[in-house]
């Protein structure tokens, strides 16, 4: 009876210690386990802030509500919580203390947005120094990734305040976001596959003449970096294109009837508007209703936003934006837009823009890459990142999968964009758009929706 009893004792011990080991091995929750803190970049008295702010907060009550991101080191999912990192207007002076308070004093895993160029590329030295993953997606300036060694620095010269020689550092750096070089190269192609054949059997101009193009910009990153690469896009592939006129203005302009009547006096076909949602909606009021310009203007993604709509009124009728997202693009083009239109309204009650869509599918891709590395460690997660192959969700990419580049193009994701015009909708007092161009994606397939057309009262430039 004794060996039985001595037996059963062991037969317990061993029982309960296996149950103990896979218990902390396996399910068990660690006491290490915590919420994972993601700063949220973006620019407060914008409303491109506000929307990236709704579409973040609509992210994380979803993972949330679903249980939140599994952390294998932890052995279950825990909670996401949001950090404010507040860059007000988003220019370089404003943008840099807000995300090092987030760094510092908040200890966030990650930092998810940025918007314009000057501030983003003032702030995210400090997630290189701190070597802290921080996903891109609003400053479409090239230089985000590529100012380190990894992207030769992006053609900086030696000296070059802007240059980054910590490759590592630079590393934990992500563009989802397509570039200045990207979208110029969407337009540009617009117009000479589709903006010239229509202004050539409208007007009966030769073959041989170019379209007429201007180009009035701020003059920051953003603006400089779109006109460089215009340029460079146009010489690279010989595209029919003319650039008659190049005008800048200070970032503190509000009234632009100066720089237009310069515009107007170089007689051009298109005049790309390279600005953000306020300004761009000025300047194509004031180039009809002031100076007379009559013309095709071309805005860039970042005014695909409601108050953009609103803002432009009837002046938008006929005109264009290029996006990556269309809110207002009607029918929903993906499944997944229309269910994140749906989501977004039932919580908001207001049509989502097109800043928030690119933070909305980042914060997915930080769940993504947590899981994947299965810890919150920072560079296993920069790693899960550089590493992606997750399924797209609002951005078409032209795989249908968030890939990072590891080459010269240096974390940048191959995103697809298109062209939309815009037509005015009496009941609603507003423009809704359809995309134009291009006819195809790759994945998805057809995404034109509507012909292009001359906007009423359009003037051509110079025979």
């Amino acid at each position: 009876q004794k060996k039985i009893l001595a037996l059963a004792l062991v037969v317990i011990i061993v029982v309960a210690a296996a149950a103990v080991a896979w218990q902390l091995n396996s399910s068990s929750p660690s006491s290490g386990a915590r919420s994972i803190k993601i700063g949220l970049v973006a620019c407060y008295q914008k409303a491109e802030g506000n929307d990236m702010d709704r579409a973040a907060r609509l992210a994380v009550d979803e993972i949330n509500a679903a249980g939140g991101v599994y952390v294998a080191q932890w052995g279950q999912k825990v909670q996401i919580e949001l950090i404010i990192a507040d860059t007000q207007d988003d220019s370089a002076a404003n943008a840099v203390e807000p995300v090092t308070r987030a760094v510092t004093q908040d200890n966030v895993d990650l930092l998810i947005g940025g918007y314009a160029s000057a501030g983003t590329l003032a702030n995210e030295v400090v997630a290189i120094e701190n070597k802290v993953p921080y996903i891109v997606t609003g400053a479409s300036t090239t230089l985000i990734t590529r100012r380190g060694p990894q992207g030769n620095y992006g053609g900086l010269p030696e000296g070059d305040a802007k240059r980054i020689t910590d490759a590592e550092g630079m590393s934990y750096v992500f563009h989802y976001c397509v570039t200045t070089y990207s979208y110029s190269n969407t337009i540009l192609n617009f117009l000479a596959s589709s903006v010239k054949p229509l202004l050539q059997s409208t007007y009966g101009f030769d073959d041989s003449r170019p379209v007429r193009l201007a180009v009035i910009y701020r003059n920051d990153a953003f603006g400089q970096g779109v006109l460089k690469d215009c340029k460079s896009i146009i010489d690279s592939f010989d595209l029919p294109i003319e650039i008659v006129q190049e005008v800048n203005y200070p970032t503190t302009t509000t009234s632009f009837q100066t720089e237009l009547g310069l515009v107007k006096s170089s007689n051009p076909d298109v005049v790309y508007v390279v600005d953000f949602i306020a300004n761009t909606a000025e300047i194509i009021k004031e180039g009809q209703r002031d100076v007379g310009l009559n013309t095709m203007y071309i805005a860039v993604e970042c005014v695909d936003d409601p108050q953009y709509y609103t803002l432009v009124g009837e002046y938008g009728a006929g005109q264009f934006i290029e996006s990556q997202f269309g809110a207002y693009a009607t029918p929903s083009y993906l499944p997944s837009i229309s269910a994140y239109i749906a989501a977004y309204q039932a919580k908001y009650g207001i049509t989502p823009g097109f800043m928030g869509a690119s933070t909305y599918d980042a914060f997915y891709l930080a769940k993504y890459a947590i899981e994947a590395a299965g810890t919150v460690d920072k560079s296993e997660v920069r790693a899960a990142i550089e590493s992606s192959r997750m399924d797209q969700k609002l951005m078409m990419t032209q795989t249908g999968k968030i890939e990072f580049s590891t080459g010269t193009d240096y974390h940048e994701v191959k995103i697809l964009t298109f062209v939309e015009q815009l037509v005015y909708n009496a009941t609603l007092g507003e423009c809704r758009a359809k995309i134009v161009y291009p006819e195809t994606v790759p994945v998805v397939g057809t995404l034109k929706q509507a012909d292009l057309f001359l906007p009423d009262g359009y003037e051509p430039g110079s025979p």
